[in-house]
């Protein structure tokens, strides 16, 4: 063998040494984006979940109730399929996640106040969860990830219209901005 070849055979073995550790890291970058996605899909489940339970204990309106049901009964069916994703993925998800402090103010609520901070607060939620969910799905090259996206979004764009048309059904919220308004200069 020349020295030509010998420096072809070694340049091929190193870069087929090379290879399956790119497609190694480009994959351990996709495990690991695949796990970000679904750890923040399970706490968004979860909290919706907790969300529409308190709805259904604390609404006034028989809509925001129903609203209320609706998110437990979708959020928790969105959540079995991310859970099964993460444990054929073998990504371990946390089993308690905390609601967050905003959602402190709505649960403070009664009555009519609460209705409308609890519609607006979702209506605010799933606008940020489907922008979310789509540049999850456009990005990941996880097909099984996008899949699941790509099923869940629809869910999350009939939460936001339900929420819509609560929000334009009862008024703002009066406690817009942080600041307690009164009733009837929120309307």
């Amino acid at each position: 063998m020349n020295l030509k070849s010998c420096a072809i055979v070694l340049s091929f073995g190193i870069f087929a040494v090379l290879r399956p550790g790119t497609s190694q890291a480009a994959d351990n970058e996709a495990s690991t984006q695949t796990a970000e996605v679904l750890s923040k899909l399970h706490h968004s489940n979860q909290m919706e979940v907790a969300a529409g339970k308190l709805a259904q204990e604390k609404a006034l309106s028989k809509d925001v109730k129903n609203f209320g049901k609706t998110l437990v009964t979708d959020h928790s069916a969105a959540d079995k399929k991310v859970m099964a994703l993460a444990k054929s993925e073998k990504i371990d998800l946390p089993a308690d996640v905390p609601m967050p402090p905003e959602m402190d103010k709505v649960k403070a609520a009664s009555g009519a106040d609460f209705d409308k901070m609890f519609a607006s607060q979702m209506l605010d939620d799933h606008k940020k969860d489907i922008a979310d969910a789509k540049a999850a799905r456009d990005t990941t090259t996880d097909a099984k990830l996008k899949t699941l996206l790509t099923s869940t979004i629809p869910v999350l764009e009939k939460h936001r219209e339900i929420a819509q048309k609560l929000v334009d059904k009862l008024g703002p919220s009066a406690s817009a901005g942080g600041a307690d308004v009164p009733p009837t200069a929120a309307k």
